[in-house]
């Protein structure tokens, strides 16, 4: 048996097609991992399953297990919006329960999603302004932490840590001693770590009354042997965390460790249905 973490960017929309939207690709890889057997689950249940001593209730462990994330936080997560361009976009939240209402019958897929999302307020707001048109959109407000909570509360999302500003280029300063950015392995010491970990962690246990999920996904994909054999391990129980994930395109096998856990990226590691199709059916 092997696990599959994918993930999607809800502000990925720069076309009205696979390749260029996130939300079309969603949809479709939703009904493609129905195809092929696979199960979708939490990312709960998926550490649990291979890191862990709980049993995937009624598993067969011929399936593969496919847990879906986002990331950055943008509130298309969670509801719709009108791209400038290219029109009405449904929410992952609508992709997703369209797609559990058609498998109703189907007890094989438990989805919930994990949202990575960043923590600074100040971040947010600057990312909204400056994001890259080439890649993605955000408009006005997109980046809010309004719509954490009631995510949480429909059983289908669950709030996770992407990093207090995710180092991010465009911001005048950066929660980082030597001031780094867009880089995630300068994050070498006790005191970086906590300002980029610890501090999104409290804040997004704030804002949603503790019901974080205890997971973290590195900015970029970037980690160093400090953050996986040391920090991580070490402070898990004070961070509230029991695994962290990367961007690399491999399987989870459960011989990983848990603080480096890989994880494919959509219009990265994949741009079509017939490849991702090729990534699970590889396994």
């Amino acid at each position: 048996m092997n696990g599959y973490v994918l993930t999607y960017h809800s502000h990925h929309v720069i076309g009205g097609d696979y390749a260029r939207n996130d939300h079309i690709a969603l949809a479709a890889d939703l009904e493609l991992i129905a195809n092929l057997g696979c199960e979708l689950v939490s990312l709960d249940t998926l550490v649990d399953a291979f890191f862990g001593t709980a049993k995937v209730p009624d598993h067969d462990d011929r399936r593969a297990l496919v847990a879906i994330t986002f990331d950055d936080g943008p509130i298309y997560d969670f509801e719709g919006f009108t791209h400038p361009q290219f029109g009405r976009q449904r929410g992952f939240l609508g992709i997703m329960r369209d797609f559990m209402s058609k498998h109703a019958e189907d007890r094989r897929h438990k989805l919930n999603a994990t949202s990575f999302v960043i923590a600074s307020p100040d971040a947010r707001r600057v990312i909204e302004k400056t994001y890259d048109a080439a890649y993605t959109f955000v408009g006005l407000g997109a980046m809010t932490d309004e719509w954490w909570g009631p995510a949480i509360e429909t059983g289908f999302i669950s709030i996770a840590n992407h990093s207090w500003d995710h180092l991010h280029p465009a911001l005048p300063r950066v929660a980082h001693s030597r001031q780094a950015r867009a880089d995630f392995t300068q994050v070498l010491t006790l005191e970086d770590a906590d300002a980029q970990i610890a501090e999104a962690s409290k804040f997004i246990a704030r804002r949603t009354n503790g019901r974080n999920a205890p997971y973290f996904a590195y900015p970029f994909g970037q980690y160093n042997a400090f953050l996986v054999q040391e920090y991580l391990p070490k402070n898990a129980e004070r961070l509230g965390l029991r695994a962290a994930v990367t961007d690399e395109p491999k399987p989870i096998t459960g011989r990983e460790s848990r603080w480096c856990l890989p994880r494919y990226i959509c219009g990265h590691h994949w741009k079509s249905a017939s490849e991702l199709r090729a990534i699970l059916e590889a396994g």
